[in-house]
């Protein structure tokens, strides 16, 4: 019993050690920082889906030539691009940190628009991985891959697009109002005495002009 107490306790520390010590975040990844440039510059990004051919959406791929790429989305209703950094994780330069941050949008994203660039985020991170690791892009995967890197600070949760959404909703129905309010102003009998009596003085001191 006492054998079989220890070794367990030697498995379980074991399991410690490597969850603790030897297991690397998944964001770094065991190549140096040129292999990585070399790889995520000639990325394939593979054949369009009926859906992005149709919005006219294209990839491309470019570089600083150092520690830096950039990949570019565009299509007739959305341009974007994601930058992406790399750099030797802890200063080992056997093993690469890659970071990635992304701008740009789409029209008519709204009060959409966190959870369009986490989606953007979150598929270009799978494709980063998928490229890193020798791997075909797997959509099915996005998600899992994705929630093990940090965050950039964006929230795109539906609760957080459907309270901007309220909100502009709110506004936009403040914005009604007011204009309502100012053509009941316009129209009413003594606006439109004031405008007649603008109107008769403005035409007499033409008149008187003249002389």
């Amino acid at each position: 019993m006492n054998l079989l107490a220890g070794g367990a306790l030697v498995a379980v520390g074991a399991g410690l050690f490597y969850f603790l010590v030897e297991q690397k975040p998944a964001d770094v990844y065991d190549m140096p920082v040129s292999d990585a440039y070399s790889l995520l510059t000639k990325v394939d990004f593979g054949k369009r889906t009926e859906g992005e051919q149709a919005a006219q959406i294209s990839y491309s791929s470019r570089g600083n030539g150092r520690d830096k790429v950039f990949w570019g989305i565009s299509g007739s209703h959305t341009r974007r691009q994601c930058d992406i950094q790399l750099t030797p994780f802890e200063g080992d330069a056997a093993r690469t940190h890659v970071a990635i941050a992304c701008q740009g949008g789409g029209a008519g994203e709204g009060a959409a628009a966190g959870i369009a660039h986490n989606m953007v985020r979150n598929r270009m991170i799978e494709r980063i991985d998928a490229t890193l690791t020798g791997r075909e892009y797997d959509v099915t995967r996005v998600g899992a891959s994705s929630s093990r890197w940090p965050g950039d600070g964006v929230d795109g949760s539906l609760g957080t697009a459907a309270g901007k959404a309220l909100e502009m909703n709110a506004e936009m129905n403040k914005m009604q109002r007011e204009w309502e309010a100012e053509q009941r102003a316009a129209n009413s009998p003594e606006a439109r005495n004031q405008a007649e009596m603008d109107a008769f003085y403005a035409s007499a001191d033409s008149d008187y002009s003249d002389y």
